[in-house]
């Protein structure tokens, strides 16, 4: 079964206070110091010292996708 496009959703969380979704791309989440929720406005930060394993994972896997957007149009 494939997915249509338009059927994708965007990368984030719900907020915790209004359940409204907040998106949040992979740059985001390694460079965005906080996130505020579009609907009622509640800011949200990172221990970034207690994630830094997984944000060093989100790294790893930023570079992966970079490499896949760079190539995918490689023609022989």
């Amino acid at each position: 079964m494939s997915i249509n496009p338009s059927q994708q959703r965007s990368p984030g969380i719900p907020c915790p206070r209004c359940g409204f979704f907040i998106e949040m791309s992979v740059q985001s989440l390694l460079y965005q110091a906080s996130f505020q929720c579009p609907g009622c406005l509640l800011t949200l930060s990172m221990d970034r010292n207690q994630s830094r394993p997984a944000l060093e994972i989100l790294q790893k896997i930023n570079k992966e996708m970079e490499n896949i957007e760079k190539h995918k149009h490689f023609d022989l």
